[in-house]
């Protein structure tokens, strides 16, 4: 599959890290690939992306991945605030609609299969460092959306996918017994400790429960969830994330 380099961003600068840790996930909420080629490569905007993929499934190059492309902006993942400086970010040819019906095409799906597996590859990105620009902006990003088929990449194993095996249910029952020890009685306490561990950024969170909500809003999204099963799962998160280190 071959990259097009038709079109360049004058949108970037020099990273301040040599190693590309992170692959993020965007979309363009904007109509039609031309005009979000135009929209990022418009120096008037401020805005770039290494990549973008049309829905035909056309990988476009648009700033060099030496080069710190403008994609994240305010964000945020374990500690790291400057995601710029060492991410890939990768823009989908994709409009949401107001009902969340509307999906991805096969074949963006197929090629952005392809690219994350050639980045993946080349620097060596562990599945847990693929996000989607709302787990690094929660407060005011949504993006790829309610539609993204994380499921998709989960099975294909590019992603990171929580697991739950024996071990992982057993140190649950533990943890569980942990709060109870050290009286963590809330589950806005608890969730906030966890997704903290897990790489999220909760200082708005722990300041006022509307941003709290965008986060638990975020996180359910990605992983399709309600409200009855989310403390579960992000303990299970929280766990898989422990084991792994």
């Amino acid at each position: 599959m071959k990259l097009i380099h038709n079109f360049k961003s004058p949108n970037f600068n020099e990273r301040r890290s040599e190693e590309v840790k992170f692959i993020i996930i965007h979309y363009t909420a904007i109509k039609g690939e031309l005009n979000s080629i135009k929209y990022l490569c418009s120096k008037k905007n401020k805005v770039s992306s290494h990549f973008l993929i049309s829905k035909k499934g056309e990988i476009y190059s648009l700033v060099s991945e030496k080069k710190r492309a403008w994609h994240a902006g305010q964000s945020y993942w374990k500690g790291q605030k400057d995601i710029n400086s060492i991410s890939i970010g990768i823009e989908l040819d994709y409009v949401p609609d107001i009902k969340n019906k509307k999906q991805y095409s096969g074949n963006l799906i197929k090629s952005l299969l392809f690219l994350k597996n050639k980045l993946v590859t080349k620097y060596k990105i562990p599945s847990n460092n693929i996000l989607g620009h709302s787990d690094i902006s929660p407060y005011r990003k949504i993006d790829p959306g309610f539609n993204f088929p994380w499921k998709y990449f989960e099975n294909k194993k590019v992603v990171f996918c929580i697991q739950k095996t024996q071990k992982i249910i057993q140190n649950q029952k533990l943890l569980k017994k942990w709060f109870v020890k050290n009286r963590f009685f809330s589950n806005k306490k608890k969730i906030l400790l966890m997704l903290d561990y897990i790489g999220y950024d909760i200082s708005l969170a722990l300041l006022k429960n509307e941003f709290f909500q965008k986060l638990i809003f975020v996180y359910a999204s990605r992983y399709r969830l309600n409200k009855k099963n989310i403390i579960s799962t992000v303990e299970l998160h929280f766990i898989n994330i422990m084991l792994t280190k």
